[in-house]
């Protein structure tokens, strides 16, 4: 397939300002007969692709990648566009950016400047503070260190990791994973349970349990796969305990929200500050308010753990309740120009690495609501 690489840049820059005319919308489509072409159209069409090449392109030396991409301008068969080292979209993004920039300096500023009002996910992002006073930072790098009681820390891939080597200690030894709004972090615990903490979360716990029973304290949201064991695990809250011995479930606990506690498997007490208690089956989810009320009652567990597995799902849910969880996750400000646009309810979901933009998009394509992205305040109005 014999193509002119200029003529193809200029038809996709048309087409993204919608200024094709009726022949050229006719030649665009034949372009867009070849798959690969047409996987690049759609890339180019991704906010999200487009701003992450940008950011990989501010680190390269501009002069040497524009020589290199002339060498190569009069190539024009796919198979040699890929035999660069690069995808068919990044060569064009490169042709809009270098080739003849005076023509499409207009166009690209506009772009840049769309691009710059993405809001990503959040990311891999904690702090570890240690018995020893020592405060780690933990993100996208690989670590191992050992404290000062001996324990091995170590954190890759995501995931904290600890080994305290020792048998019968006599006194436990706290430390506390601090994770912010815009972060998460993956935690495995001395004696093998499995903690997921959500962002703007807290847990407390000892390097290697020793007691009769196995503690730990949380703020925030975390998803607990409990090791079994003859001695109990017990999660203390601002709100109650809960109690287990080897089982599965969800916990949302932030301050001044009500508490929610949602068992996927096995079995699970509360018990709240007032000594009201609950038993719960797989299913089922304790509930206290912001009074101290206590409840059970039947969930589908996937609404309030489907974070835990890279989706938020919402059912019934206002606006304003769907903003607050946002908010953590993505570390942005949200502003409702209209009071009654937080209780509009929407159910559906969302993958929770995708930017915010998705969720905003769909928002306006229902016509109920707009947005507008100032840093990271978002701004909703009618």
């Amino acid at each position: 397939m014999k193509l002119d690489l200029h003529r193809m840049v200029e038809l996709f820059r048309k087409s993204f300002s919608t200024s094709l005319s009726d022949k050229e919308k006719e030649e665009l489509d034949d372009v867009l007969q070849d798959d690969c072409l047409k996987e690049a159209y759609d890339q180019l069409s991704d906010e999200t692709f487009v701003l992450d090449k940008f950011r990989e392109f501010e680190k390269y030396k501009y002069k040497p990648a524009f020589d290199k991409l002339k060498a190569y301008r009069h190539r024009t068969q796919i198979s040699r566009w890929i035999a660069w080292g690069s995808s068919i979209a990044v060569v064009l993004i490169l042709m809009f950016v270098w080739v003849h920039p005076w023509e499409y300096r207009g166009d690209m500023q506009e772009l840049v400047k769309k691009t710059q009002h993405i809001i990503p996910p959040g990311s891999n992002a904690a702090i570890l503070k240690l018995a020893d006073g020592r405060m780690i930072e933990i993100g996208k790098q690989p670590l191992e260190l050992k404290d000062a009681q001996g324990c091995v820390v170590k954190y890759e891939n995501g995931r904290l990791a600890y080994s305290s080597g020792e048998e019968g200690r006599v006194t436990e030894v706290y430390n506390e994973l601090v994770v912010p709004i815009g972060g998460e972090c993956h935690i495995l615990l001395d004696d093998g349970t499995e903690v997921w903490l959500n962002a703007d979360s807290k847990l407390k716990y000892p390097i290697a349990f020793s007691g009769e029973s196995r503690e730990v304290i949380l703020s925030g949201e975390a998803y607990f796969d409990v090791k079994k064991d003859t001695r109990p695990f017990v999660v203390s809250l601002e709100s109650g305990d809960i109690t287990v011995l080897g089982t599965s479930f969800g916990v949302s606990a932030y301050p001044g929200y009500p508490n929610y506690t949602t068992l996927v498997r096995g079995s699970v007490r509360f018990t709240s500050l007032r000594q009201e208690q609950v038993v719960l089956t797989p299913g089922e989810q304790a509930v206290v308010d912001i009074s101290g009320n206590l409840e059970k009652r039947n969930v589908d567990v996937e609404e309030f753990v489907g974070w835990k597995d890279g989706v938020f799902i919402f059912k019934d849910k206002t606006l304003a309740e769907i903003m607050q969880i946002l908010e953590r996750w993505y570390g942005v400000n949200v502003i409702f120009q209209d009071e009654s646009l937080k209780e509009l309810e929407y159910t559906g979901s969302l993958e929770r690495y995708d930017s915010i933009n998705t969720f905003l998009q769909l928002l306006e394509k229902l016509k109920e609501i707009r947005y507008e992205i100032k840093k990271n305040t978002i701004v909703l109005f009618k």
